[in-house]
């Protein structure tokens, strides 16, 4: 039960969050306890005497509503459901949604409605908004007052609210209402935003609940809960963490009489910790479809993401500089992890958690770790140190253009990629949701615990590189830089064996050298067709994978197509023979004629001969611009 006490203590820990919007509108803030959120579609505005005064439709955006709630209510289902305390649907809160509605037993619902309300409202712990709520629906007119003011579409000659019509997608007769009370002197007059509201029904539900139990997380004997709380992903989330309401089917099995038996948790205990980890998830967690991660501090303290990329997670917002080699990449990252370091101590008490449903209703941890706050920014700096290597396919903001509109710009950076592009570069970008949830379930070990790559993700994104006439240009380079990384990573955790982004032109690795090779090769046959204006793939490219597969032989077949190219290019191609020359001299000939498969090292060494081809040929385009802008100011300078 230590995930519901870290959430408990997060949860005491930021009390001052309680009831705040975020920023972002769309995150649910930290609810009180006995509170839940509904999407409401109309907004009734009373003043402090119980008159009507307006109403609205809402829009969609804005239609997140933090309600107080029972136990029964908040997860009420059925033909029978339970009223919500305050905010309702329209059958409970409307006296008169039977003239308009057809629709059994409909003054039931509102009298359970109203009885409860006067239970709230009767006791010592009642508010004045509540009260002005209370006296308007009592005259039984709501219904007439929404028709009136043209909320709800009403058909004179059925005598009943027209069908069809939805409001926010909800039909207009299911409609969720809330209410706001104006109060001359007061600042606040929406009820789900008010303090002293959600303290009112807190002090009041609390004082309802007689019996007590056993708390397993506190120690405490306390009221308990045998119904927690749902909507923790999402507020259309119905699965659970904590259910045990089968006791005719398998949930016990023979082994207990009683699901008390099996865990008692408080009240108090439960709403605090389902509703901070709530908040936690939509405010800073990872979700892919059903799948939610999430990295926490119990003192809500900054933390790097633990599932983006390096420049997303480590260096977050700050300016996007262009890192050119491995010191000046680790000096950088010593600085922020040291950042982060600043607000978390050896003392600071870090968890996370991996959640994931498998039906509607239940709700599975499949990941959970704690560590200190020393423990965690070491791992999670090891992840970035490791599998790092030079990455450009990263877009980010460049501002607005002429008319407005957002453009963007793609920026080189150097780092670990994020493990769902990880799943991208392994499985295709039509990856399924169950499969990229599974790889990115396997990688989180690999950052948080230090664990080692499984050798089939890697071998599936290096064979995937391999064929590089499978993909897009651009996604094959992604492909290619992000290969480069897992294979330093695993060939670092597998072998202890530390390799460089940069070209080492004194690495005798059999496997390495042949990656050079075929670059050379891919670069011959590339300046070739430049020169003629032709645009198609290279030889070495298409015969990429059964080059890994059987180097030797490949490469003969290689050498052969090159010829024409290498004569094309006459004495244009001579440093790129001779380099060829070079480095196929370096290979022993038992090891040149070896009938051996190429390790995962080869993909090192042909993007590290590849990027030296790149580098020059940016330099020389750089350098022809700045002669050409020479000219031109040498001219005009002339003409003056």
């Amino acid at each position: 039960m230590s995930w519901i006490q870290k959430l408990y203590d997060t949860y005491e820990n930021c009390r001052s969050e309680i009831g705040l919007p975020g920023t972002d509108e769309s995150v649910t803030p930290l609810l009180p306890i006995a509170h839940s959120t509904q999407n409401a579609q109309i907004e009734v505005t009373l003043n402090d005497k119980g008159d009507f005064r307006r109403a609205r439709v809402l829009e969609k955006n804005e239609g997140v509503t933090i309600i107080p709630v029972t136990e029964d209510s908040a997860t009420r289902s059925g033909t029978k459901p339970p009223p919500h305390p305050l905010c309702d649907k329209l059958q409970y809160v409307a006296g008169d949604y039977a003239n308009y509605v057809a629709k059994i037993k409909a003054e039931k619902f509102y009298d359970e409605y109203i009885t409860q309300l006067e239970g709230w409202c009767a006791s010592s712990y009642t508010h004045k908004k509540v009260e002005a709520v209370l006296s308007y629906l009592k005259k039984k007119r709501l219904m007439r007052d929404l028709i009136n003011n043209n909320i709800l579409v009403y058909e004179a000659g059925a005598q009943t609210l027209a069908k069809g019509v939805k409001i926010n997608g909800i039909d207009q007769s299911d409609a969720f209402i809330r209410f706001r009370v104006e109060i001359s002197g007061e600042n606040e007059s929406a009820v789900w935003l008010d303090p002293q509201i959600y303290d009112s029904y807190i002090n009041y539900y609390l004082g309802l609940q007689v019996e007590v139990e056993l708390c397993y997380v506190q120690g405490q004997v306390v009221a308990c809960s045998e119904k927690h709380p749902a909507k923790i992903r999402h507020t259309g989330d119905k699965a659970k963490l904590i259910s045990a309401n089968d006791d005719t089917g398998f949930t016990y099995r023979g082994r207990l009489t009683d699901k008390a038996q099996v865990v008692s948790v408080g009240y108090e205990t439960s709403q605090k910790a389902h509703n901070a980890l709530r908040w936690l998830i939509q405010k800073q967690g990872y979700k892919n479809g059903e799948q939610a991660i999430i990295a926490w501090g119990t003192n809500n303290e900054a933390l790097p993401e633990i599932l983006e990329d390096t420049q997303d997670s480590i260096f977050g917002q700050e300016e996007h500089t262009i890192v050119s080699t491995e010191k000046e990449f680790a000096e950088r990252l010593n600085k922020a992890i040291a950042g982060y370091g600043n607000d978390l101590d050896t003392k600071a008490e870090i968890a996370i958690m991996g959640l994931d449903a498998a039906t509607t209703g239940r709700l599975s941890i499949t990941y959970y770790r704690e560590l200190n706050g020393a423990d965690f920014l070491n791992r999670i700096k090891h992840w970035h140190q490791t599998c790092v290597w030079r990455h450009t396919f990263k877009k980010v903001s460049a501002g607005l253009d002429e008319k407005g509109k957002p453009i963007s710009k793609y920026i080189t950076f150097v780092g670990a990629p994020s493990p769902k592009d990880i799943a991208y570069t392994a499985y295709g970008n039509n990856i399924s949701d169950k499969l990229k949830k599974s790889t990115v379930e396997r990688l989180l070990p690999c950052i948080i615990d230090g664990a080692k790559l499984p050798y089939d993700l890697v071998n599936s994104v290096v064979n995937r590189v391999s064929n590089p006439v499978s993909m897009e240009k651009w996604e094959w380079q992604k492909a290619l830089s992000i290969a480069c990384a897992l294979v330093r990573k695993y060939r670092f955790d597998k072998f202890k064996e530390v390799w460089k982004m940069a070209l080492d032109e004194t690495e005798m690795d059999r496997s390495y050298l042949f990656g050079r090779l075929l670059a050379i090769a891919q670069q011959i046959e590339e300046y070739a067709l430049f020169t003629t204006g032709e645009k198609r793939d290279t030889n070495a490219e298409r015969l990429m994978h059964q080059f890994k597969l059987h180097p030797y032989k490949t490469w003969g077949i290689i050498t052969d197509k090159l010829r024409p190219y290498q004569s094309r290019l006459g004495s244009k191609g001579t440093s790129l023979t001779e380099l060829m020359t070079k480095v196929n001299a370096m290979l022993p000939y038992e090891e040149f004629t070896s009938p051996k498969q190429l390790n995962d090292s080869y993909i090192l060494g042909y993007y590290c001969q590849r990027q030296v081809f790149i580098d020059q040929r940016n330099q020389r385009i750089q350098e022809n611009a700045k002669k050409k802008l020479d000219l031109i100011t040498e001219k005009e300078n002339g003409h003056e």
